[in-house]
């Protein structure tokens, strides 16, 4: 008969598995913060370079993820049951949404403030809510329609005050939530499908989704990367660095976020990634504050509180939303 654990032991190692998801969710969202500033910073170099970064970003993250997959996944025999369309599918879906919505991000970005910009992508779900009502047909509660209006007065309160995107900028990043929120259900699809498929826990599948959705992103930008090649100005040392630094901080936002998925659960982890906005403005000041004013604007106090309260309103907005969504 086994032994039982003792219970101070077991609440010790309940809090520490806590912790440590709370501690991985705010490094995702930290580093989201901060992928968003390196995408910045490169992006706005010259006319080619964010294009440059998207695809050389890509392209590494792919070949990262193949060596995972690859070092992991080789000898188990189950991976036979991956080629199914019904994995596939949402991947392909998932993946092509995914690259629309941050190609709009980049484009965006070389405009403006990534402290502008990281707390409007919590419009994502306005863009969810819309299309999980009018076209799955699946009812929301009124809690969750409270945090729909809550997420777009928000967005006002941003755009107020000198805060704000251009009309057009904020439209472009309206579709890339749209985009975003896509990519999203695709991936709930894709997580769904590997494991009824192959026969994994929830947290495994979401792992092995990430993978092979980075992977396939790869093999889509392969075309492109030799297209650079041909292109004038031929591409340096430097944009593959930048791509390096992009790369590394996404990818390091995203395995936090997948090991804060497994530690607490899919509603913490919502909420403690959407403190990215709150993280991406206090991370504008102090750079702005620090003489990296073409970063970052050095904006007055009364901008930032708006700043700030926005961010702070989206994500609660969000918490509202998911916490709803897990009580129906």
């Amino acid at each position: 008969m086994p032994k039982r654990m003792p219970k101070n032991q077991s609440d010790s190692n309940v809090v520490n598995t806590l912790f440590f998801g709370i501690m991985a969710g705010l490094t995702a969202a930290f580093f989201s913060s901060v992928s968003y500033l390196v995408a910045r910073h490169h992006g706005t170099r010259e006319k080619h370079t964010s294009r440059r970064l998207l695809i050389f970003a890509h392209a590494i993250m792919s070949i990262m993820c193949a060596l995972v997959v690859l070092s992991i996944y080789l000898t188990d025999e189950n991976m036979l049951g991956i080629w199914r369309w019904s994995i596939w599918y949402p991947c392909l879906k998932s993946t092509a949404t995914y690259f629309v919505g941050t190609s709009v991000v980049f484009r965006v970005l070389k405009t403006s403030d990534a402290s502008r910009i990281s707390p409007l992508l919590s419009l994502k779900i306005i863009a969810l809510a819309c299309i999980v009502s009018f076209i799955y047909g699946i009812p929301l509660g009124y809690a969750q329609w409270f945090a729909v209006f809550l997420c777009a007065a928000a967005a006002i309160l941003l755009q107020r005050g000198g805060s704000g995107l251009p009309a057009r900028s904020l439209v472009l990043l309206s579709c890339g939530c749209i985009c975003f929120a896509t990519s999203d259900l695709g991936i709930v699809e894709m997580i769904d499908a590997l494991q009824q498929s192959l026969l994994l826990n929830r947290f495994s599948s979401g792992c092995l989704a990430l993978l092979l959705t980075y992977i396939l992103g790869g093999i889509i930008v392969m075309p492109f990367v030799i297209l650079e090649y041909a292109s004038q100005p031929a591409p340096t040392r430097a944009d593959w660095m930048a791509a390096v630094q992009y790369s590394s901080a996404w990818l390091l936002a995203m395995f936090g976020l997948y090991a804060c998925i497994g530690c607490v659960g899919v509603i913490l982890s919502t909420i403690l990634q959407s403190t990215r906005g709150i993280m991406s403005v206090i991370l504008g000041t102090v750079l702005a504050r620090h003489g990296w004013d073409k970063l970052e604007s050095n904006v007055d106090h009364s901008v930032l509180l708006k700043r700030l309260l926005a961010a702070v309103f989206m994500t609660i907005a969000i918490s509202i939303y998911v916490i709803a969504n897990r009580i129906d």
